[in-house]
């Protein structure tokens, strides 16, 4: 009986590497989609690299979800699930954003070989547009216009097209409705309970540097400005504290990685 009642519960909750994630299986815009996740206490899924894009594609194979659950046909007619990618901020400029707060760090540039074809990843950032199994990507395109939010599609597309495979990302107009998957940054080693979550202390210092405090060792620390390009990097293992000179006046995230596998994201007001 339990084995039933998980195989057809609403969502469906999956682990990958240290954190966890939840696959909602209800249709959704990506923008009511990414505030649902927020209500939730995560955000649209971000993915970095090949492992975590294995497991997440593993886990929607295993969640029992058709694989033809709807029909988009602004993306060659077959069925997606909604990523915390976007460039709604500015038109080929492609930020991993799934809070929707128009901030997050830029991965993307341009578009791929079906679009003008000079699209590249920033500092090597990770991808998996359509096509990639190619070598080289054919989204994104922005065919027609108007596709802003990034998608996992289900099966290969155009369903008479070559180049594009299953599990791999499309984008698509903002305004479909699909079913999304959540990130949740309160997981550590183990399920770090929340109680232990690590404490950080960020506040302005004189003019635009400010300081950052930790009660745990980080690993790295990343700045990015309001455009989601990255302003400040540091990957010194076991700092505590740092100092942090910024260029201008601004909203600015702050992603920070702790030596537990932990990670976080804080956004602070430079004035």
């Amino acid at each position: 009986m339990l084995c039933s009642i998980q195989l057809f519960a609403q969502d469906y909750s999956f682990t990958v590497g240290n954190k966890n994630y939840k696959l909602v299986k209800t249709q959704k815009s990506w923008a009511d989609a990414a505030a649902s996740a927020v209500q939730d206490g995560g955000y649209l899924v971000e993915i970095n690299n090949q492992a975590e894009q294995t497991g997440i594609w593993n886990a929607i194979q295993n969640s029992g979800i058709s694989m033809q659950y709807t029909s988009v046909s602004d993306g060659g007619g077959i069925a997606y699930i909604w990523i915390g990618a976007t460039d709604k901020v500015t038109e080929g400029t492609w930020l991993w954003d799934g809070d929707n707060d128009g901030q997050g760090a830029n991965f993307w540039t341009g578009q791929g070989a079906w679009g003008s074809g000079n699209g590249s990843a920033v500092n090597g950032a990770y991808y998996n547009w359509g096509g990639t199994n190619t070598g080289s990507p054919n989204e994104p395109d922005n065919y027609g216009s108007g596709q802003d939010a990034a998608a996992i599609g289900l099966e290969p597309w155009p369903s008479a097209g070559t180049g594009n495979i299953a599990g791999e990302w499309n984008d698509i107009a903002i305004t479909n409705t699909l079913y999304y998957i959540i990130e949740y940054d309160n997981v550590g080693i183990g399920n770090q309970p929340e109680n232990n979550i690590p404490k950080l202390t960020l506040y302005q210092n004189n003019g635009r540097t400010i300081i950052l405090k930790s009660d745990e060792e980080l690993v790295s620390v990343e700045v990015f400005n309001v455009a989601g390009k990255q302003v400040y990097v540091n990957n010194e293992s076991g700092i505590t504290q740092l100092q942090i000179s910024l260029p201008v006046a601004g909203v600015y995230v702050i992603r920070s990685r702790f030596a537990d596998a932990y990670e976080r994201k804080d956004k602070i007001l430079i004035r």
